[in-house]
Parts: structure tokens; sequence; C-alpha cells
């Protein structure tokens, strides 16, 4: 397959080659700063997330349907999401909040985005049909309720 090629994993075509090489971009870059992380501070982070195991199960899924490395990777997301949830509601910070600020600020978006783009790609990469796929795809062009 050429670099430029989308991976048969993301069959359904959702987005833009653009919109993809964001979502790459953006998940594996926050990939390696987690990793980086772990490796500078000595600081064990929680699994999905310790010894790069999340990175390592987001270039396996990238290659290929491995559903194994997609469930990896939705663990992580959920991971990622716990931790800025109990930052936001609580003020207690972790290493994860570290990172995510630090990233964040790199693409200039929140930290809640880059948490979105790891479940949205998870989702597309997993979902089981091209309308399960573009609803979850979709989401976070969705604009937020009046009422919120």
């Amino acid at each position: 397959m050429e670099d430029t090629e989308v991976p048969d994993a993301e069959r359904f075509r959702l987005g833009t080659d653009r919109e993809w090489t964001t979502v790459r971009g953006q998940v594996s870059g926050l990939l390696l700063a987690l990793r980086a992380e772990e490796v500078d501070t000595e600081v064990l982070l929680p699994v999905p997330l310790t010894r790069g195991m999340a990175l390592d199960a987001w270039a396996a899924a990238r290659r290929d349907p491995d559903w194994q490395a997609l469930d990896l990777l939705g663990w992580a997301a959920r991971t990622l999401g716990r931790s800025l949830c109990r930052w936001r509601a609580t003020g207690v910070r972790d290493p994860i909040v570290d990172v995510l600020e630090r990233e964040a600020a790199v693409h200039g978006c929140e930290p809640e985005r880059l948490v979105a783009q790891v479940a949205r790609a998870h989702g597309a990469l997993s979902a089981p049909d091209p309308a399960s796929a573009a609803l979850v795809w979709h989401a976070l062009d969705d604009p937020a309720p009046a009422d919120l």
C-alpha cells in the first residue's frame, strides 16, 4: 500500500483524506507523547497506556482489522476520558492530564478533542457497518444543543 492510501481498516471512507490525516496525527502524537512522558519521568501510566501498549495497538489497528488491538485502543480512550473527567470535575491532575494539555496546545485544540479523536478512530475502525461508522465519525461534527 502506498503511504498516501487510506488503510483498509478505514474502509468506509468516512471523512476526507485530510481529516483522516489529522486524526492519525493527533492520535499518534498523543500516544507518542504519553510514552515519552512515561520514559522521561519514570512514572508508570495505567494500563492500557503503560509501556506503549496503546501506541502499539494503534499501529496494529491501522494495519489490519485487529480486534484485540481495537479493544485496547477503546480501553485507552476510556482511560484518557476518565482522567480528563476527574481533572475537570475535581481538579485532580495526573501525568495523563499534563500530556493532554501539552498535546492539545500543539494541535490548537482542547484536551477533550484529543480524547474524542482517539474514541472516533476506535469507533470508526471497529464499526460493523458503514452506518455505524458514520454515526461515530460525524458525532464530533454535530453542534451542541442550544440549551446547553
